[in-house]
């Protein structure tokens, strides 16, 4: 029986000295916050394009819009959550407003939360009229999520699905 033992206890340590020690997880890719900004401002940048494209407004409760104002002013200062609270109170008054849910995804985009920024375009997409301004900025979140993922497969999508919200205005005549 001790013969085996020895034979074992080198093949063990031999083992233990070829394997390899398993490689970290590798971390959720982060941008830095002047990226995120950016990626923010690309989002919102949709809107410049609105003379080619269809644009849905919805009236508003003052209270949301004094909701908003806030917010504004913690992102100017940078105070994402603050931001993040001032929309989630908009939303407690008007919960199925796409408008909002796709500023609730800007500003978790703007705090790294990618993953629930997309989730939220995707949502306020669904709830909204799936033309015009909105929808390309629903679809250019999706766009810089990916930018982050680095899946330049589903981006080419986003991009895709993006332009078809661009619905040319009416001729009048």
């Amino acid at each position: 029986m001790n013969r085996h033992v020895a034979p074992c206890a080198v093949l063990a340590v031999l083992l233990a000295s070829c394997s390899s020690r398993a490689p970290d997880a590798p971390a959720m890719a982060t941008r830095p916050d002047p990226d995120r900004e950016a990626a923010v401002r690309a989002i919102r940048a949709i809107v410049d394009e609105a003379d080619a494209a269809l644009q849905v407004t919805p009236l508003r409760d003052p209270a949301v819009e004094g909701f908003l104002r806030q917010a504004d002013e913690a992102e100017k200062q940078r105070r994402y959550d603050d931001a993040f609270a001032a929309i989630g109170r908009a939303r407690k008054l008007a919960p199925d407003a796409p408008d909002l849910i796709q500023h609730e995804a800007e500003i978790e985009f703007l705090r790294g939360h990618y993953q629930q920024a997309e989730k939220l375009a995707w949502e306020s997409f669904k709830k909204g009229p799936q033309v015009g301004v909105l929808c390309a900025r629903n679809w250019q979140t999706s766009v810089e999520a990916r930018k982050v993922f680095d899946d330049p497969v589903y981006r080419a999508t986003a991009e895709a699905n993006r332009d078809k919200c661009k619905v040319k205005r009416p001729v009048r005549l």
